[in-house]
């Protein structure tokens, strides 16, 4: 059993959201990055002093949470380049994508109201509503077929 997708570009039906959502979350991320950079620039510096092997301990969470915080905007690179592959090649928004937002932005905004939560609730609620749109437009929620 193979699948078949086809490498060519779907553009009919693809709106400037379809474009615009995996655009936002490259925003979201770069700055998730670039805030890592900036205001850890200290920690990085100390990570890198000490030859990178072995220096984020389990109990230093400065070292920790740096780490972790740009290994997270590495991920949402990761999700925008998933999102735009999808656009490029349905023309559909992935619900899954508006979910993934969702569940890692909800929490983080009750924890830590002035946070970037905001932002990937924002952006998780649009793909949704643009994902329900594709599939309300379509007629059909079935998957893909399978040859």
């Amino acid at each position: 059993m193979t699948v078949s997708a086809s490498l060519e570009p779907h553009t009919s039906g693809t709106t400037g959201l379809h474009r615009w959502i995996p655009r936002l979350i490259f925003a979201a991320a770069t700055v998730h990055i670039l805030v890592g950079v900036v205001a850890s620039g200290s920690h990085w510096r100390g990570i890198f002093s000490d030859g990178l092997w072995n220096t984020v301990a389990n109990d230093d969470d400065t070292r920790m949470m740096t780490l972790w915080f740009m290994l997270a905007g590495i991920a949402f690179v990761g999700l925008g380049l998933l999102t735009r592959r999808t656009v490029i090649l349905t023309s559909r928004i992935p619900a899954e994508t508006g979910w993934i937002l969702l569940t890692l932005g909800i929490p983080m905004a009750l924890l830590e109201p002035i946070s970037g939560g905001w932002a990937m609730i924002a952006i998780g609620v649009l793909a949704l509503a643009l994902s329900r749109r594709d599939k309300t437009a379509s007629g059909s929620s079935q998957a893909p077929t399978r040859a």
